[in-house]
């Protein structure tokens, strides 16, 4: 029995859409792991990764003082000099800079998604489901082009066989301590490409079908979340600010969860749809905050990170062309 040609078109559909979602969750496992596993960290713990603080010890009474000294030196201080905080002004610069950064971000955004529908309704142009799916899909992939931060550092040297050298933010991530249960990396392709990416653009798809804009104060929801997801992405792996990258992924969630009510709104699947993306999230925030607690820093006297830009050298905001 022959297939009719509508039900062969929606099959043909399905089945690109199913290649396209596979593949770009193939290479986004590959290509994207350095933002990925920020959250996450899925990566096995390695030798650095399983690296413990030295633990305190004592001395005996009798014990000449310089050797007590010197141990309590680096058992942490103690107390001393060197435990105290490093840290003693906020970082205006990064703060002002962060916003400003922001701002242009969803203002560029805006104006590029109005011109969209000024150009559609002057041709009286409706774009079909589909191809507004792979347009916020590929939203979610290069939102980041209308930013003026920063938010990727590239290692460009190479090594004698001509393999790239592990950068420094992946040497630096393999340091950090990880919780005991961070999931395998195979969670990555259902959680970022197919879960959070799909759903992002499938219901922003239905809420443009549903209200006829792409300028809607719904889908700048979302873009305002893109912009936060950004924000995090220049704090946490440019500036190595894991403080402030919990922050902003608090932010992150909560720009979720207001989208996702802005969608129901409209049409009430697609909120509840995104809202399913929430669960994941949450993950990636519990998993960031637990790993916050577990690394202290160094020059901050063995404390936690500050959750607040704070002032030090090793920490420096910069617009794309400084």
């Amino acid at each position: 029995q022959s297939i009719p040609n509508n039900q062969r078109i929606s099959m043909r559909k399905s089945l690109f859409c199913f290649v396209f979602l596979a593949t770009t969750a193939l290479s986004l496992c590959r290509g994207f792991s350095l933002s990925s596993r920020a959250i996450f960290v899925a990566a096995q713990p390695t030798q650095y990764a399983k690296r413990q603080f030295p633990t305190t010890k004592t001395l005996p009474r009798g014990a000449p003082s310089a050797l007590r000294q010197s141990l309590t030196s680096i058992n942490g201080g103690g107390g001393g000099p060197q435990s105290s905080p490093s840290y003693k002004k906020v970082d205006l610069v990064a703060l002002s800079k962060y916003s400003t950064g922001l701002g242009i971000q969803m203002a560029l955004i805006f104006v590029f998604l109005a011109e969209i529908d000024n150009i559609l309704a002057s041709l009286s142009l409706k774009i079909p489901f589909f191809f507004n799916f792979l347009f916020f899909y590929m939203f979610n992939l290069k939102s980041s082009i209308f930013s003026i931060l920063p938010n990727r550092k590239r290692s460009r040297e190479k090594n004698s066989e001509g393999q790239k050298k592990m950068s420094k933010e992946n040497l630096e991530y393999s340091k950090r301590t990880i919780p005991t249960w961070t999931p395998p990396g195979i969670a990555f392709v259902f959680g970022w490409p197919l879960l959070t990416f799909g759903l992002r653009a499938w219901t922003a798809s239905m809420v443009v079908r549903t209200s006829g804009k792409y300028a809607s104060a719904a889908i700048m929801s979302l873009m305002l979340h893109l912009g936060i997801g950004t924000l995090w992405n220049t704090v946490n792996i440019v500036e190595r600010r894991l403080g402030v990258s919990v922050i902003l992924l608090y932010a992150l969630w909560l720009t979720k969860a207001f989208t996702a009510w802005q969608f129901y709104k409209i049409t009430s699947p697609g909120g509840k749809l995104l809202a399913v993306t929430l669960t994941w999230l949450t993950a990636a925030v519990a998993l960031e905050t637990r790993t916050w607690q577990i690394n202290p820093d160094p020059d901050n006297g063995g404390r936690k990170e500050p959750l607040v830009p704070m002032k030090h050298p090793k920490w420096t905001t910069k617009f794309r062309w400084e």
